[in-house]
């Protein structure tokens, strides 16, 4: 995590030669020239964290635009120039995992829904595919957005998503049936047994919310049970990265479903982007982290259980039609996966939710969660001293000692 804010001089391979090969992968009239482009960053600080990603804005003539100037706008997605990330990277293949999203699983997922009469398209248009690049369309100019992170999804955008998010999953389901090779890419944990410097964007964090509960007198009764957790909190989220016997069934996981992956036109029209985190693996994954990262306070207090409802009737919908060959999961079967997986749903809400608020833009730098020095200390405690933290930890915190986690 941290600002990756792309310069020029980073790109120097993203040059004419390189921008005249996507724009023939995207035109479908052979491309004459190209006239001009331009390069820049596509985020501010603190919106992307495990990839550089670059605003490409191309004019060019096609052999039949007599002269006359076509335009193309382009995300373009590259490596982190990091040690750090460049070990993470490593260690998880998260560009071979969203690589083979776009190259395989979508495909043969929207191929399977045009089957039974449904249009449903997961993503943007990915344009230029290689080892460690990743080109698709700008969705902004097609008039998508992001919500605020801060004020989290209203109802109709959550049920939108879980809709998406169960035909996503349940079409995951069928093909893994008809050919599991699609998923080789996706079956390692997105938590390693060797040490990484991804454990410590758990560590510390908890440490630093620990911090933050003693302080509130809402808070401070949970503290016992979060200093339990963190003295385990890697071996438990090994093991929600694991496909145990408890678990119900399998999906591939979008793996990082929160507001800034989620992109909007109107409230119904929604597509997933950044699918680096994918897992195959128990759907609860998805579920937990959706819930609490986007989900607002009175949303996840008095419409839990009818959004859950939602996505296992899409769910059940879709694999019936599909013809799916094993058991159905109920809503039961979804209420459990989320109870199964559980801890990651408080690692996501007490390590990853206050980095996601956070109110100090300038402080969304990786070192401030991923080392222990005292001005990496200091920075935290700034970014998690937000009531709206505070506020959510309140709501949240009865789910999970509801559930016997906490």
């Amino acid at each position: 995590m941290g600002d990756n804010s792309v310069q020029n001089n980073e790109l120097a391979w993203l040059d004419s030669e390189f921008v005249f090969k996507i724009i023939s992968k995207h035109s479908k009239i052979p491309v004459k020239e190209i006239k001009l482009f331009s390069k820049q960053p596509a985020t501010a600080k603190g919106e992307n964290y495990s990839s550089v990603m670059t605003l490409l804005n191309v004019e060019y003539v096609t052999e039949q635009s007599n002269g006359s100037n076509e335009s193309a706008s382009f995300i373009v997605k590259t490596r982190v120039q990091d040690e750090t990330f460049a070990a993470i990277e490593e260690d998880y293949n998260i560009f071979e995992r969203e690589l083979k999203v776009y190259e395989v699983f979508m495909p043969e997922a929207e191929r399977l829904l045009r089957s039974i009469g449904d249009d449903t398209v997961f993503g943007p248009k990915a344009i230029y595919l290689e080892d460690g690049i990743i080109v698709q369309e700008n969705l902004k100019v097609k008039g998508y957005h992001i919500c605020d992170v801060k004020k989290g999804l209203n109802l109709e955008q959550i049920t939108s998503c879980l809709e998406k998010l169960a035909k996503f999953h349940a079409t995951s389901m069928v093909l893994n049936r008809k050919n599991p090779e699609i998923f080789k890419h996706h079956m390692s944990g997105n938590v390693s047994e060797n040490p990484t410097p991804l454990h410590y964007l758990y560590v510390y964090p908890m440490q630093t919310t620990i911090e933050y509960c003693k302080n509130n007198k809402n808070l401070q009764k949970y503290v016992p049970k979060l200093e339990d957790f963190a003295s385990k909190t890697i071996p438990k989220m090994i093991n929600v990265f694991s496909r145990d016997k408890v678990d119900r069934f399998h999906v591939l996981n979008h793996g990082d479903m929160w507001v800034n992956n989620l992109m909007f036109k109107n409230d119904k029209d929604v597509l997933f982007v950044d699918y680096q985190e994918g897992y195959f693996g128990s759907p609860g994954i998805d579920l937990n982290f959706f819930m609490f990262t986007s989900w607002p306070t009175d949303i996840f207090t008095n419409h839990r259980n009818q959004l859950l409802a939602v996505y296992q009737n899409v769910l059940s919908d879709i694999l019936q039609r599909l013809n799916y060959d094993q058991r159905i999961p109920t809503i039961e079967d979804i209420k459990k996966e989320i109870v199964n997986k559980g801890f990651h749903g408080l690692t996501t809400a007490t390590c990853i939710l206050p980095i996601m608020i956070n109110e100090n833009a300038e402080l969304a730098d990786v070192m401030n969660f991923l080392s222990d020095t005292d001005e990496a200390k200091e920075n935290r405690r700034k970014v998690f001293n937000n009531p709206g933290f505070g506020d959510r930890l309140i709501v949240f915190f009865d789910f999970f000692k509801e559930i016997g986690i906490l």
